[in-house]
């Protein structure tokens, strides 16, 4: 199963080192294993310059999603009905 996509900066425990300035990077192999096993494909930001902007914008969307739908916090009955409505709300956004 596929979840899709998780857009990260150059996160130490998942990063064992960068190939260049290119988005190409050598993994831990304890990352390895996690993104496969939950069918998460790797996209890492671009190094350097180039890639200044793009740290920026994955904390911005991550500030609009929380800002428009956990500001109030919603109320829920578990953890399930949660993830539920972060689905729900991640298809319409």
């Amino acid at each position: 199963m596929q979840f899709g996509n998780i857009r990260y900066d150059n996160l130490k425990a998942a990063v064992a080192s960068v190939l260049g300035f290119t988005r190409r990077r050598v993994e831990t192999d304890r990352w390895t294993a996690f993104r496969s096993h939950y069918g998460i494909e790797p996209f890492y930001g671009t190094p350097g310059i180039e890639g200044a902007h793009e740290k920026g914008g994955v904390e911005g969307q991550i500030g609009w999603f929380r800002r428009n739908h956990f500001v109030p916090v919603p109320e829920i009955d578990s953890l399930a009905h949660l993830n539920m409505l972060i689905d729900e709300w991640d298809l319409a956004d």
